[in-house]
């Protein structure tokens, strides 16, 4: 007599069931992972442009720091003798560079918008003149508002026994996305490097 063996396995409904809760077990997975991604790049883009303003303030450090006749006020050119800002500040600021070129120049550019490649809405750059004010060039990108630059100079004056100093003050806001932003504020102090005699 022929036995009949039965081999167990799923049904229909088992395997419908065990699909369906793969489906929604990968569907949280993957909007999750995406979200990661979305994430990650966000802060990847505001690590750039942080980067971008960070480099932006050195490069005005090490170019002061060289520089020599500090003058507060950069709208009183050409630049003939010295001036310090204490108590007020200035949004501009002018000095002579190492090598004894033409005046170089860093303000605030709060108009122009083609200048600072922003849209006009709302502008706001560092610019740097490296002749003496006739043309400009933005220094930061068009993803950090720049609202306020100072400059405070102290000790300008040769032979005043104060060594020159030079307090920068940068505040704004860094865009990253339409909806994401924050806001910053930087601050540094550059002395002269040429002893004040």
């Amino acid at each position: 007599m022929l036995k009949m063996t039965y081999h167990k396995g799923f049904t229909l409904i088992e395997m419908m069931v065990s699909v369906a809760i793969f489906a929604i077990v990968m569907t949280i997975s993957l909007g999750a992972l995406l979200s990661m991604s979305e994430s990650d790049r966000k802060a990847q883009t505001f690590k750039s442009v942080i980067n971008n303003l960070n480099f932006a303030m050195d490069s005005m450090s090490r170019s002061i720091r060289t520089g020599q006749v500090y003058h507060c006020d950069a709208s009183q050119t050409p630049i003939t003798s010295t001036r310090d800002c204490t108590g007020t500040p200035s949004s501009s600021f002018a000095f002579l560079p190492a090598d004894g070129s033409n005046t170089l120049i860093y303000k605030l550019e709060s108009s122009n918008a083609t200048l600072c490649g922003q849209p006009s809405a709302r502008v706001g750059c560092i610019v740097r003149s490296t002749d003496s004010g006739a043309n400009y060039a933005s220094i930061t990108s068009p993803e950090v508002y720049v609202d306020v630059l100072n400059f405070y100079v102290t000790g300008s004056a040769v032979g005043d026994g104060v060594q020159p100093k030079v307090t920068i003050l940068i505040s704004g806001v860094v865009t990253v996305t339409v909806t994401q932003s924050s806001t910053f504020n930087l601050q540094t102090s550059v002395t002269q490097r040429i002893y004040d005699q």
